[in-house]
């Protein structure tokens, strides 16, 4: 079986992807790729999640997501976008960006509406450029 998760270091900081469902063990063995690659980057570094594979999280997955922002912050995170595809997965990252207080550096960019979404994403993590409307739903 494949993981459903990727965790990679970039010239940003750290590129995360959601491959589908995913279940808390694989959460858990996220959460340890990003602390071992999070440590390694220099302070103020940019994370870009991947979200679009997904739908929604289990509510046991959505406290360890909870907790997989709060280690981004631990091991020097400045700037996030979370690219999603979903309504339903959109809402639900929405609700747990404002529970963990990290509306002010998290961007939401959506796929679906934003052809150049990475571009987007990008430009929030590297400069913190606002992504435009038609990238965030209006939002």
């Amino acid at each position: 079986m494949s993981k459903k998760y990727d965790v990679k270091a970039t010239d940003y900081g750290l590129e995360l992807a959601v491959l589908g469902f995913i279940s808390a063990a694989e959460v858990t063995a996220m959460n340890q790729d990003i602390e071992h690659l999070g440590n390694k980057q220099p302070d103020g570094f940019g994370v870009i999640v991947d979200m679009r594979a997904n739908r929604a999280f289990s509510n046991e997955v959505a406290e360890l997501m909870k907790a997989q922002i709060g280690l981004c912050v631990k091991v020097g995170m400045n700037r996030a976008a979370v690219v999603l595809q979903s309504a339903i997965m959109t809402l639900q990252a929405r609700r747990l960006v404002t529970e963990t207080g990290m509306e002010q550096t998290i961007r939401f960019i959506d796929a679906s509406s934003d052809g150049e979404w990475m571009t987007t994403a990008r430009d929030w993590v590297e400069r913190g450029t606002e992504p435009p409307a038609r990238s965030t739903g209006g939002a």
